[in-house]
């Protein structure tokens, strides 16, 4: 399962904490810069972001070159980087395939991957139990195929590019400036409290042991490094408060990743 920077799949918990469905009400010019609650703008999201590979025939179940794993809805074994260490696949129906990913013995996410009638549209249903609070976290990402089908193998086996990503407003950033602390939170509790400048704290709700530490080398800018369990640079995600005091403009770079994502947030009230 790829993990919730924009994708902080964990990278960034998400570049992907979407448009809500609905209007919101505009909020009111605020007294306290960054303090508030934010939502991203999820049309916004620029990057290099790799299509997805997926294989699926007699031998098994593989994405994005990972390791092949048997359809047969049984817990097996991945390396899934500290954020999920089992993973169970079973291949509901030729439109439907399901994912369940286990780590340290507990359920981490839910994945429903459903296939459109003409074969061309991949859909991600995906639950994230990650949070502190133990709840699910819905998000959905749609995908389209490049190029042809796979002869021979299960119409998920392909090249996908996305299209489109939505998850609900438990996702929202909960963000709190207060002098030299900041914090940044979502409604189910993850995240971190931190010292601009102190040392790195612990990521609430993120199963790698993965650890931020906060900069704000201006005033309307606000930088959180990551780093692996093992201290290796893993992250970066820069928030500048543009001049209306309404937005966020997040750039995020990410080890694995060729170059920034970047991405707007909206700020829901105060």
């Amino acid at each position: 399962m790829p993990k919730p920077i924009a994708l902080r799949n964990h990278a960034f918990r998400t570049v992907v904490s979407a448009l809500v469905f609905c209007a919101s009400p505009a909020a009111a010019a605020p007294n306290h810069p960054f303090t508030g609650r934010w939502r991203m703008d999820t049309t916004s999201l620029k990057g290099n972001i790799k299509p997805t590979i997926i294989e699926l025939a007699a031998e098994g179940f593989r994405k994005d070159g990972s390791e092949v794993l048997k359809t047969d809805g049984q817990f097996h074994p991945v390396s899934g980087g500290g954020y999920i260490d089992e993973q169970s696949i079973s291949v509901e129906s030729d439109h439907v395939v399901k994912e369940i990913d286990k780590v340290r013995g507990k359920l981490a996410y839910t994945v429903e991957y459903v296939i459109s009638d003409d074969g061309d549209t991949l859909t991600w249903h995906i639950a994230n139990y990650t949070n502190p609070n133990g709840t699910a976290v819905m998000s959905e990402t749609v995908q389209r195929r490049v190029g042809a089908a796979t002869k021979g193998a299960h119409l998920i086996s392909g090249t996908w590019e996305r299209v489109s990503v939505k998850v609900d407003s438990k996702s929202d950033w909960i963000l709190k400036l207060d002098g030299s602390r900041f914090s940044w939170r979502t409604e189910e509790g993850t995240g971190y409290d931190a010292i601009i400048g102190g040392k790195s704290v612990k990521i609430d709700g993120d199963n790698s042991g993965a650890r931020a530490s906060i900069t704000r080398p201006r005033a309307d800018t606000i930088v959180e490094t990551d780093v692996s369990a093992k201290g290796r640079y893993d992250a970066s995600l820069s928030m500048q408060l543009l001049p209306d005091n309404m937005t966020i403009r997040g750039v995020a770079h990410s080890r694995k990743q060729k170059g920034p994502t970047t991405f707007f947030l909206k700020r829901i009230s105060e």
